[in-house]
């Protein structure tokens, strides 16, 4: 076990929940293989609402934290920071370089940057040079779309980056044979084949395209044999997207389930996946809970998205907003099970053999060892 410390730093308040608990896990098992003891494990939040030892209140523009963070230097030997969303350059990452602190790794779960080109990205390149000592050692990307955004965007040099996928728990999300779960849980009948999506439900998460595809779907005389099922609504967001269905049977066909505790449950009832996102998407976590739970799954051709799936193995690629496109592959899929059955086994596979918290936590692991950059660049990188 190291005698030193790491800070693993959040930019959001102590027990935001949701996508963050998850990240949170993941952090601290990879600091722990990395050699350190849940003593020497730190913790930092924009704000607290649960007081507790070895955690702070520390955000990333500010003097006064950036002075916070020297003295709990001193105190704990902090030798890595491990923080989430770490801007370049910022007061809490320039102070950590500046202060000795000798690994700093900026983890991302979102674009750094706008992509560019000729001039502007040189100018960027050249900035890298002279402020290279105010930014973190390592910057973690959850896809290659997200890196390019800063080796393309900031002119951040490709050796201080590495593309670590999200993992999922697949003991948690795993296949299983003719499940009616989700059919019995809402009233669902029992001939028919659900189409799954969990998420948010801003409009670029393509929500719209969804309803649109099933309302395709009863046009073509199709939908007798489908429901949607639509998890993580909360109030009223499902009214404008419910409008879309009135004065249609589809609407007979769709479920607007709320946010669930039982994802794994309804995925294993569900026959596809389909993520039908109209703008940016960098890696969705719901896409590779989907293939562990053996579902072939359906996304726009985007960024991140796109690097989940590989399409006609297991799963299918539709134009982002193309709703008559989705709705034709999922008609493909019912009409052609060994198609369904093949993507099915491949997306477990794939989600097994890349996307495995296991796998994760290691890599994430290896980068707070401080492995060499040519040895982090090799981590698989889809």
């Amino acid at each position: 076990m190291s005698n030193s410390s790491i800070l693993i730093m959040l930019h959001c308040e102590q027990n935001t929940g949701y996508a963050i608990g998850p990240l949170e896990e993941t952090f601290k098992q990879a600091a722990l293989l990395a050699g350190y003891s849940n003593e020497n494990i730190l913790w930092s939040y924009k704000s607290l609402n649960e007081p507790q030892e070895r955690v702070f209140k520390l955000e990333y523009q500010s003097y006064e934290d950036a002075q916070k963070l020297e003295s709990l230097h001193k105190e704990y030997s902090i030798e890595t920071v491990l923080a989430f969303d770490l801007p370049y350059p910022s007061i809490i990452g320039t102070t950590a370089r500046k202060i000795g602190i000798s690994n700093v790794i900026s983890y991302w779960g979102a674009s750094m940057s706008s992509i560019n080109s000729g001039l502007k990205l040189a100018y960027k390149r050249f900035e890298w040079i002279f402020r290279r000592k105010h930014a973190p050692n390592l910057f973690i990307f959850e896809s290659n779309s997200m890196l390019k955004t800063a080796t393309h965007g900031r002119g951040v040099p490709k050796k201080h980056t590495a593309v670590i996928p999200l993992g999922v728990d697949t003991s948690i999300y795993y296949p299983k044979k003719d499940s009616t779960y989700a059919h019995t849980l809402f009233n669902i009948p029992s001939n028919r084949r659900i189409i799954f999506y969990s998420g948010h439900m801003e409009e670029r998460k393509g929500v719209r395209v969804l309803i649109n595809a099933m309302l395709e779907l009863e046009r073509s005389n199709n939908l007798i044999n489908f429901h949607l099922l639509i998890c993580g609504n909360k109030g009223t967001e499902s009214e404008p997207y419910l409008s879309l269905l009135q004065n249609s049977n589809a609407i007979d066909h769709v479920t607007f389930a709320g946010y669930r505790n039982d994802i794994a449950e309804l995925m294993r009832s569900s026959f596809l996946g389909a993520i039908a996102s109209t703008g940016w998407d960098s890696f969705t976590m719901s896409s590779v809970e989907m293939m562990a739970s053996g579902l072939p799954v359906i996304v726009s051709e985007l960024q991140g998205l796109k690097e989940t799936i590989v399409p006609g193995e297991c799963g299918e690629y539709i134009q982002p907003g193309n709703h008559t496109q989705l709705s034709q592959l999922i008609t493909e899929y019912a009409n052609n099970p060994q198609k369904h059955q093949s993507h099915s086994l491949a997306s477990r596979a794939r989600a097994i053999n890349l996307f495995s918290k296991k796998n994760q936590i290691m890599k994430i692991s290896n980068a707070i060892t401080k492995k060499s950059n040519h040895k982090i660049n090799k981590l698989e990188v889809l």
